[in-house]
């Protein structure tokens, strides 16, 4: 019987470490840790692509509102 639930078990194990990984990506983008983590949660493959291209979305229009003047230099221990 447990044969049976072995790769069941084993999917959901990868499971919780890419919703973690696609709450980590959402959080550095300032986007809401915990509703990411709930798609991670039910959409675990696809929401890390998800979180990826809206990581992109927000830089692409972080550059727009910028009006193409350069992105300011972080200082020395600051990160993007």
């Amino acid at each position: 019987m447990l044969f049976y639930l072995l790769p069941y078990l084993l999917l959901y194990l990868l499971n919780v470490p890419l919703a973690l990984l696609t709450a980590y990506i959402a959080y550095s983008h300032g986007q809401s840790v915990g509703r990411w983590l709930v798609v991670g949660l039910v959409l675990p493959f696809v929401s890390v692509f998800l979180a990826i291209a809206v990581a992109i979305r927000h830089k692409q229009r972080a550059a727009a509102a910028r009006g193409g003047a350069p992105a300011p230099v972080p200082q020395p221990g600051e990160f993007e």
